[in-house]
């Protein structure tokens, strides 16, 4: 008797798990590309319809932002290991550490100023249509980041792809 119990408290655990899965998945799965995708230089050739000169344009590009990415990279992370040091001494430091912080800072706003430094770029290589998918590819991506942190961009964004009258507002813009 005992042991019908257990298999039915483990069949009913198996299917509330497997039922949560599945719901996890088709409710949070992302919608569009995510920026994983758009660092992929065969997805975007894919998805804007590229041709070979874009694509070689598109892949030295992204060459030259993962330089400078990763030359941020090592400064933010130099300055997060100064700042461990200053806040592990006695007297934390204050002075220190608010300096170290400020290069932190720094490097970030560098990182994100490569990155549009990098959209920028890639839009001029693109013809009209491409753009307009591109824009709506990198507002989709911009604000499902900003879902997870508790926006609510899908309800509040005005950009491309999410307003009723993008296309007019993305042609407007070129």
């Amino acid at each position: 008797m005992t042991a019908r119990w257990m298999l039915l408290l483990l069949a009913v655990a198996v299917a509330g798990g497997l039922a949560f899965g599945v719901t996890r998945y088709v409710v949070c799965r992302p919608a569009g590309p995510s920026l994983e995708r758009l660092r992929d230089v065969s997805f975007l050739q894919r998805e804007l319809n590229l041709t070979d000169v874009q694509r070689s344009q598109v892949e030295a590009l992204h060459e030259t932002l993962a330089t400078r990415l990763d030359a941020c990279s090592v400064r933010h992370c130099g300055a997060r290991m100064r700042l461990g040091q200053a806040l592990a001494g006695g007297t934390n430091g204050n002075a220190r550490a608010d300096a170290v912080l400020a290069e932190m800072c720094r490097a970030y706003e560098e990182s994100e100023r490569a990155t549009l430094d990098h959209i920028r770029q890639l839009r001029v290589i693109l013809n009209a249509t491409q753009r307009r998918r591109f824009d709506a590819m990198i507002s989709d991506c911009m604000c499902r980041s900003c879902r997870r942190h508790g926006g609510r961009c899908r309800t509040n964004c005005r950009g491309p792809g999410h307003s009723e009258d993008a296309e007019e507002a993305a042609e407007s813009a070129d």
